[in-house]
């Protein structure tokens, strides 16, 4: 493989879609009937929350709506990405006035995000932004690299940004400003994320509008933002029970790669639905399970298999589980809630599994529900499950005097590996395909939290909150300052520090790549995969060209990040 084909290869495989040039996101993405209502709603005016678990196609509709807007050349588009939210976390347990630091990083990436925008235009850029952009730069680097630098010395508050906004849109002759905020739940950092949505909340006018990208279950709202009223909720996750879902699957494969590997799978489009329907409606996933199929810097030209198709769901199932398991090292206070969670969601799988037992092949369910009242453990656990996307909330149902119930669809890629559709022993890809496509829309598994888990799992959703480190005495509550026993000052440790020292296990690589890593180099923390800037004692694995290395260090990049 030369390295040019190596280059447009690692393009072609690369799943995240803010580091995709504008030709490449043009030329690969799929945009269905829906994507377009979506996109007209990120274009035009007022707030808007775009919602969907990682993987779910977020950034490619915020920088679809960057590009085609610039295309558009009517109003102002200002992509920024707050992916590294997180590095500023530590700010937290150290300096007095780290609220304002960050108020200060999140407004300056909008002066920054704008400055890319007037570029992107090659137009020249103001004089009144200009003065804003070495500086703010400076700032933004010192404090994503983990220094703490001192507040500037121009002080901005969202008030004065959106005024700034205003008269750059009218000097550039534009007609709105349309702010395509990335990565901004900052759900890691409670009092980032309250502070966020207060600035959020602010940053709107008759020519302002701002549109976030959040995660699902997991995002907490200041106490003065009101989902619904302050802002839209769109989603962005599709749904594989939609009409047109496989052929926007099939046709991402037809845009995306090159005839080489078409040719490989012609005739083969049981194996593309089947990834396809697996993948659970994350284009993400999808990207990566179908590179597993196709051998990509693995063995060549072999022809892609059954086999290989339920390897690639494999790991992809556990891919996702570990963005769940995750939140125990990013939310370490829910651990229990974490470990108890995993028992939910094995035990979910076996109730559809025994479920579905008898039932025909077209009247399968893949959905479970339970019945109010709701308990705050289950509520919390739920949230995380589909934070992780391995559930997704449906609408709640009334069965008359049996109740209201809660349902919960589980992601199809578990479904198929825990056999859940109890298809028998001997099964063909199209009898996968035909149970998941033809099922009963309206079945659904009514079940109890206590039928789960057994009667006293609340005891073990306890919050795990750090004791005191003077004198070891438990702390009573989240919000304690000092021990109750000793009186000192109560410290947490630093989520952010934490996470660069855990361990690479903890990361979604596929137990030949883990081995690979622990044989051939010196990586063991998350931190050193991050420090090989270059990529080269990760290329030094055997198997391990451009594509696996780059999303190595996206794995690393994003365990770090929000």
């Amino acid at each position: 493989m030369s390295e040019i084909d190596e280059e447009l290869l690692s393009s072609i495989f690369e799943v995240r879609a803010e580091f995709l040039s504008k030709k490449e996101l043009t030329q690969w993405t799929a945009t269905t009937l829906r994507d377009k209502a979506i996109l007209s709603r990120l274009k035009g005016p007022g707030a808007k929350l775009l919602i969907g678990p990682r993987g779910s196609g977020k950034s490619t509709l915020l920088r679809q709506s960057y590009f085609e807007m610039h295309e558009e050349g009517k109003d102002l588009a200002v992509y920024v990405n707050y992916s590294r939210s997180l590095a500023l976390e530590p700010l937290f347990h150290r300096a007095a006035n780290a609220l304002q630091i960050f108020r200060q990083w999140v407004l300056t990436k909008i002066v920054l995000g704008v400055r890319d925008a007037v570029q992107e235009d090659k137009r020249q850029l103001p004089n009144s932004l200009a003065k804003w952009v070495q500086p703010g730069q400076s700032f933004v680097h010192d404090l994503e690299s983990g220094k703490d630098p001192s507040l500037p010395d121009n002080f901005l508050t969202p008030s004065q940004l959106l005024g700034l906004l205003e008269g750059w849109v009218e000097s550039l002759g534009r007609r709105r400003c349309v702010l395509l905020l990335d990565d901004a739940a900052h759900a890691f950092s409670p009092d980032q994320q309250r502070e966020f949505f207060e600035i959020f909340r602010e940053l709107r006018s008759r020519v302002v509008s701002a549109k976030a990208a959040v995660y699902p279950g997991i995002t907490s709202y200041s106490p003065n933002f009101h989902v619904g009223h302050e802002a839209e909720v769109v989603e962005a996750w599709y749904r594989p029970e939609e009409e047109d879902y496989l052929g926007t699957m099939r046709e991402m494969v037809e845009r995306r790669l090159p005839d080489s590997y078409k040719t490989r799978l012609r005739g083969r489009t049981d194996l593309v639905d089947y990834l396809a329907l697996a993948s659970f409606g994350l284009p993400r996933g999808f990207l990566v399970m179908l590179s597993q199929l196709l051998g990509v810097e693995e063995d060549g030209d072999q022809a892609p298999t059954r086999a290989k198709a339920e390897r690639a769901v494999s790991d992809h199932v556990a891919s996702v589980r570990n963005i769940f398991k995750a939140l125990s090292s990013k939310l370490p206070r829910y651990k229990n809630f974490v470990t108890t969670g995993e028992e939910l969601e094995t035990a979910i799988a076996r109730a559809v599994q025994n479920y579905n037992a008898e039932r025909p092949l077209n009247k399968k369910a893949v959905t479970v529900a339970f019945p109010e009242p709701f308990p705050p453990e289950l509520s919390r656990m739920l949230s995380m499950l589909e934070y992780a996307g391995l559930l997704r909330k449906s609408d709640a149902v009334s069965r008359g005097v049996k109740g209201v119930f809660h349902r919960y669809t589980v992601h199809y890629g578990l479904l198929i590996e825990a056999n859940a559709l109890n298809l028998g022993r001997s099964f063909s890809l199209s009898d996968v395909t035909t149970s998941l496509v033809e099922r009963d829309s309206h079945a659904f598994v009514r079940t109890q939290v206590h039928r789960l888990l057994g009667s006293g799992y609340e005891e073990r959703c306890t919050l795990d909150l750090v004791p005191c480190q003077n004198c070891g005495a438990p702390r009573l509550s989240e919000e304690a300052q000092f021990c109750m026993k000793c009186g000192r000052p109560l410290q947490s440790a630093s989520i952010y520090a934490d996470l660069l020292r855990t361990p690479i296990d903890q990361l979604p690589l596929t137990s030949k790549k883990l081995a690979g890593l622990k044989k051939f180099t010196s990586i063991r923390t998350v931190n050193d995969v991050l420090l090989d800037e270059e990529n080269i004692e990760i290329r030094a694995v055997p198997g391990v060209g451009p594509i696996w290395a780059a999303r190595i260090r996206r794995y690393a990049e994003e365990f770090v990040s929000v």
